[in-house]
């Protein structure tokens, strides 16, 4: 009985990707030992707090990102609990700091944008 190619899928990212099955097992293996390098933005200072993101990058792409800001008043809290997941999801579609700020979060948009640059610049993203 001949060798029939036959396909089968892997999950990437969030869709599923078919691939051959002699290619199958190298991609698995590789996906789950791609190293990844962090870089933090510096911490920049609004009216409000500071504001300082932190990006994980793998392959020339950000896989993870997350943000320090300011909790200390309620009003600041409620707001950037809104804006900085937003503002993630985002930096994350876009892979770049060009992304729009969030209306009532300007502040906070803005010194996240601010932070992402530096660290996407140090991350040659």
């Amino acid at each position: 009985m001949p060798n029939r190619p036959f396909t089968i899928a892997i999950l990437a990212g969030s869709a599923l990707t078919p691939l051959t099955a002699a290619a199958a097992a190298p991609a698995a293996l590789a996906a789950t030992t791609t190293p990844t390098a962090t870089y933090r933005g510096p911490s920049v200072a609004m009216r409000w707090g500071n504001v300082a993101v932190t990006i994980k990058v793998a392959r020339h792409k950000i896989v993870s990102l997350s943000a320090t800001y300011p909790i200390e008043r309620p009003r600041s809290m409620f707001i950037n609990s809104v804006a900085i997941p937003r503002l993630r999801s985002e930096a994350l579609s876009a892979q770049r700091a060009s992304i729009n700020a969030i209306s009532g979060a300007t502040l906070t948009s803005q010194a996240f944008i601010s932070s992402l640059s530096a660290a996407l610049k140090s991350a040659h993203v």
